[in-house]
This record gives structure tokens, C-alpha cells and sequence, in this order.
């Protein structure tokens, strides 16, 4: 496709892109308004500094403490960096039991966790979890570094438009936003700028803000049996939006082997592109009820104090003194006060605070605060397990499980697909062994939210057991009807056991045998010690098989020597 085509053809999906984004932009805007000012993008990239006034309708700050408590709580019990929230496993017993895969996979997970510390990964998820939890969605762009193997560019809504494929999960990614000419130029050299813009800049004028639109979506055309940037899975194109110059209608064209971006949603139902549900949007009724009873308080607490007041027309030019205590003289009209009151502002500020208070209240419980600051506070006192969190939670958890499912699914395993990916084209990978070579890799989550939601399920299990040892106790047989090993493993998944501290079924077999060859041989000596004591106490004993005593000692004879066999 010639670039002057495939730069049309970009700017006519932008447009459609956004066409289909339009529908959400004025909630995501009364969420940015009226919740968290600081996020979101709604202006022209190149007048992003014009919103100064945008903190001027926050008047209670319940709302922004929220939804910090819900990213930090998503953040602590979703991708805790301090713990670990995930394990590789190949999904096959028999393959996760062999020592050498078991090694291999430990060795590539702590790679990877030294990677994301390494990186603005951490970062990026915190600004991302907020963004979920505010406005439904959220987008990170991983980039391969030469310095860091990667680097994370998380996005605000108003400034990238997705898509999905035919089975309902986003592929797409088109972003807009700004650059100086100056970035540009380091960024793709001054050969490929518009004749133009290349002429200012040679005059020194690099510091003005260009509009730049970044696409990326799947490559159709492309021959598979190359791998060079221009055949690769996922096209990258960078083009200049108020240039179309006919010599270099774009700036670069690349691609990518897996989809860089990580896009979440909160809740997208049926064929949705974006999520139509978010703590955000259901509390954004009772945001916008609070500022606005903040904000008449206040102007009720000034008439209460200050009101407005009545003079004479002669005092028009006197000095009045206003404030308390402050005396004036003044020439009254007849029949009326020197100074009087126009209306009286009499609220009961008690009863205002009282629905402030159910309003605010509201508005933690959509962001779900008592639960996480509940979580957050065991993580630091680790003075609670995750079996008392769900029993204290459990509702709250299960409500939410289905939102941790889609990130799971949506965020956490794209993303570590994807740096998995990176490191392993640069190298760092180890060589995986022969036995799993070509075997698709399985993640386990293992944060508190995670052991949380399983301790919920594993709970049935534990009160079966628990109960089938008491009926032991009376009936031992009882236990025959369970596989306790089977339930060991289970209780050590849903717990988030290191896989490294657990035997394999082979060594467990071989420790048994051991035992039971042991215990057998202490069987055996017991034997010889009891046959010597009795040889010595019939020392005396007529020997043959004539006698009775003789066919006895000549039987224990041959224990001892089977037994020394």
C-alpha cells in the first residue's frame, strides 16, 4: 500500500474511531470535572495547559480519596510489587512435577519481576487501576527499550480511541496527542518532516506543539514468511495530522510481533467497545450532588454570617463599616431602620451535613473503600489470613470477581505475555527445556485478592475434610473416601503456596517407600531381638525334632537367620 493511501485510509478509521468513542466523552468529562481533574484529556493536543481552572469545582475531596483508595487497592491486591502475585506453570501436572521445568519456570518468573521493577511498569499499573476505576477503561503502550528491555506509556481517556476483533477483545489502538518539533525530529529525524516543518525548524523554531496520531492495529497485507518490521502481525504508523505533505505523508511505519497495547474495561458487556460501568460512572450522580451541597453550604454559612444588607439612599457615598463590631452613621429614612437586613437565610446545617454524610458514604461504598482499606491495612499488620478476609468480605468479593476475571484476562496476562515476549527476542530468556519446548505457558495469580476469591471457593473443601477427621476418630475408614493428597495440592493452589517448597508425586512415592522400607527393617530387628531373648531362656533345651521344645527353638532359629538374610 503506497503511504499516501495508507495515510488516508488512517485519518478515515480516526474519524469513525472516534465517532464511536463520542457516546462516553461528555460522562468521562463530568468524571474528570467533578471526581479527579487530573485525569482525563479533552482538549486539543496542542492546548492541554488552556484547562487551568479545572480543580474549580471540587469542594469536597471525598471523591478523589476514593478512587485513590481503589487504584492503591487494586494495586496492593492485584500487583503488589512488594509480593509475589504470579507463578508460570505449563497447565500439566506431569510436566510442572519435572525438577528441571519446575527451575526453568522459577528462573523466568523472577526475570520477569526484576524486569517490571526495573522499568515504570508499577507506575504505569497504578495510573492505569485508576483509570478503570474511574472512567471504565484503561490503556498501557509497551515499548521494547535498549536500556531497560521495555518502557510503559500509560494513556488517559480522551486521547486514544480502541477496537475489538471478532471475539470481543481490543486490537486496536489509535492515539493522538502532541509533540515539539524538536521531539520529533530526535524522535524520527528531520528527512522524514514535511518540507515545511522542516524549513522552520532548520530556522529555529522547535519548540512549537505538532499534532500526532500513532496507530496501531493488525496487518492485513503482509507475507508471513518474512519478518522484517513492514510483514510483522501488528502495523505501527506515525503520521502528522495538519500535514499532508505529498513528498512524506508519514513519518515512520513499523510493526510489532504481539499487540503492544494493554487495554482493559471495567465492564464491557455484549459487543461494547468501551465499558458502560465503573465505580466512577455509578458514582458520578452523587458527586455531582456533593460538590453542588458543599458548595451551597458554603453560601449559606456566608448569608447565615454576612448577609446582604439594606441602606438609605443617602448613605450611597458614607463609609459603612461591615465588619462585626463595626459601628456607621447613618440618616435612616422615617419609619425604617438605618441599616436592615433584605431576607433572612435560616438552614438547619445539621440535617445538610447529616445527607452530606449519607452522600459521601455512598460514594465510598462504589468504590468499594471499606474492603480495601480493610485488605490494605492486613497487608500491613499481617494480622489477618486471607480465610478471615473472606469471611469478612466475602459478598464484596464475589461481587467483584467477575471485574478481577476481565483484568486478569484483559491486563494482567496480555502484559505478561507481552514482556515476556521482549526479553525473549533480547535474549534474556533462558533456553526453555526440551521436554516443554512449543508448550503455551499457563500464569497462576497468587495475590491477596486472588488467594482471597480462592479461599472463598476452597471453603466447601476444608469443612469436608475437617469433618471427615472427626467421623475418623470413630470410623477410620471414613478417610478412605478422600485423596488427601489431591487435597493438599488444592489447599497449597488456592493459598498461593510457592511451587518451589512442594514436592513432586515422585518424590513424595519415593519418600514413602523409604518410610516404609524403614519401618519394616525396625519390624525385622525387633523380631531377631525377641527370637535371641527367647534362644537364651531355652539355652537349655534339649535339641532335635524329637521334642516339642526342640521344634520350637530349631523355628526360631530360622527366623533369626531369615531375618539377618
Amino acid at each position: 500500500m503506497k503511504e499516501r493511501e495508507l495515510r488516508e485510509k488512517l485519518i478515515n478509521r480516526w474519524r469513525e474511531l472516534r465517532r464511536e468513542r463520542d457516546p462516553y466523552m461528555q460522562q468521562w468529562r463530568n468524571i474528570s470535572k467533578f471526581l479527579r481533574p487530573a485525569n482525563g484529556k479533552f482538549l486539543s493536543p496542542k492546548n492541554q495547559n488552556e484547562a487551568k481552572d479545572k480543580w474549580n469545582s471540587i469542594y469536597d475531596n471525598t471523591p478523589l480519596k476514593a478512587s485513590d483508595v481503589l487504584a492503591k487497592g487494586l494495586m496492593s491486591g492485584m500487583t503488589d510489587p512488594s509480593q509475589q502475585w504470579f507463578y508460570l506453570t505449563t497447565g500439566s501436572p506431569d510436566l510442572d512435577e519435572s525438577v528441571e521445568v519446575r527451575r526453568w519456570l522459577s528462573e523466568v518468573s523472577q526475570i520477569l519481576y526484576m524486569s517490571f521493577a526495573r522499568t515504570n511498569l508499577y507506575q504505569s499499573l497504578h495510573h492505569a487501576w485508576m483509570e478503570a476505576g474511574l472512567f471504565g477503561v484503561l490503556a498501557i503502550i509497551i515499548e521494547e527499550d535498549d536500556q531497560l528491555g521495555f518502557i510503559c506509556s500509560p494513556l488517559t481517556v480522551g486521547e486514544y480511541c480502541i477496537a475489538c476483533n471478532a471475539r470481543g477483545i481490543p486490537d486496536t489502538l489509535y492515539r493522538e496527542f502532541s509533540m515539539t518539533t524538536c521531539q520529533l525530529i530526535d524522535e524520527f529525524g528531520i528527512d522524514v518532516l514535511p518540507s515545511s516543518l522542516a524549513a522552520v525548524a532548520k530556522a529555529g523554531k522547535l519548540d512549537e506543539q505538532q499534532v500526532v496520531l500513532h496507530a496501531i492495529e493488525p496487518r492485513k497485507d503482509r507475507d508471513p514468511r518474512f519478518k522484517d518490521n513492514k510483514n510483522m502481525p501488528w502495523r505501527s504508523v506515525y503520521v502528522l495530522k495538519d500535514y499532508n505533505d505529498s513528498a512524506h505523508p508519514i513519518l515512520r511505519e513499523s510493526g510489532y510481533r504481539t499487540f503492544p497495547a494493554v487495554v482493559g474495561r471495567w465492564g464491557a458487556i455484549s459487543n461494547e467497545t468501551y465499558s458502560s460501568e465503573s465505580p466512577g460512572m455509578i458514582a458520578l450522580g452523587d458527586v455531582m450532588q456533593l460538590q453542588h451541597e458543599q458548595k451551597q453550604k458554603g453560601n449559606a454559612i456566608d448569608y447565615m454570617v454576612k448577609p446582604p444588607i439594606g441602606l438609605p439612599t443617602e448613605a450611597k457615598d458614607s463609609d459603612i463599616d461591615t465588619d462585626p463590631g463595626g459601628v456607621s452613621f447613618v440618616n435612616g429614612a422615617i419609619g425604617r431602620k438605618p441599616v436592615e437586613q433584605l431576607w433572612n437565610v435560616n438552614i438547619n446545617l445539621g440535617e445538610l451535613r447529616q445527607d452530606i454524610g449519607e452522600v459521601q458514604q455512598r460514594i465510598k461504598a462504589a468504590f468499594n473503600v471499606d474492603m480495601f482499606l480493610m485488605l490494605n491495612n492486613q497487608s500491613a499488620i499481617n494480622q489477618m489470613t486471607a480465610t478471615a478476609v473472606a469471611e469478612l468480605h466475602e459478598e464484596k468479593l464475589l461481587m467483584l470477581g467477575p471485574v478481577l476475571s476481565r483484568f486478569n484476562n484483559e491486563v494482567l496476562k496480555p502484559l505478561i505475555d507481552r514482556t515476556f515476549d521482549i526479553l525473549n527476542e533480547q535474549g534474556m530468556i533462558p533456553p526453555a527445556p526440551e521436554e516443554i519446548q512449543g508448550t503455551d505457558l499457563n500464569i497462576e495469580y497468587t495475590s491477596i485478592l486472588s488467594r482471597s476469591q480462592k479461599e472463598i471457593q476452597s471453603r466447601t473443601d476444608q469443612q469436608a475434610i475437617q469433618e471427615a477427621l472427626q467421623i475418623a476418630q470413630v470410623q477410620p475408614d471414613f478417610l478412605d473416601n478422600f485423596d488427601l493428597d489431591k487435597y493438599a495440592q488444592i489447599v497449597s493452589d488456592k493459598r498461593g503456596v510457592s511451587p518451589e517448597i512442594l514436592r513432586s508425586s515422585d518424590e513424595v512415592a519415593a519418600i514413602r517407600q523409604q518410610r516404609a522400607q524403614q519401618q519394616q527393617q525396625a519390624q525385622q530387628q525387633q523380631q531377631m531381638a525377641q527370637s535371641a531373648d527367647m534362644l537364651s531362656k531355652l539355652g537349655k533345651v534339649p535339641a532335635g525334632s524329637e521334642t516339642m521344645a526342640g521344634q520350637a527353638v530349631q523355628g526360631m532359629q530360622d527366623m533369626a537367620a531369615e531375618g539377618m538374610a
